[in-house]
């Protein structure tokens, strides 16, 4: 399949909702299910050296507070939020030990 008919392909997925970009530490693009899909919900730490994500699932009591204080922050800004993605970004331990 010729590279620009995978690039229309991922932008029409990325369109219709079915995946989402995760923007890394380099010039590549990384896409993954839309969490709809997959009732997998997660966030992501990143390498900013060599552009590895990890996938991250926060525990349950701490996920509800960042929920509650998003939610919180919404209100005060008279924004109605539907949803919420977290990116850490750093080194990862492999980049660190070169």
């Amino acid at each position: 399949m010729p590279q620009s008919s995978v690039y229309r392909n991922i932008a029409l997925l990325e369109e219709a909702g079915i995946v989402h970009r995760i923007v890394g530490g380099d010039e590549y693009a990384r896409y993954e299910l839309a969490e709809d899909l997959t009732d997998h919900h997660h966030h992501h730490l990143i390498c900013s050296s060599c552009g590895a994500i990890e996938d991250v699932t926060l525990p349950a009591e701490l996920e509800k507070s960042v929920e509650a204080a998003l939610r919180r922050t919404a209100r005060r800004n008279g924004f109605e939020g539907t949803h919420h993605r977290l990116d850490l970004f750093g080194v990862c331990a492999r980049c660190r030990s070169v």
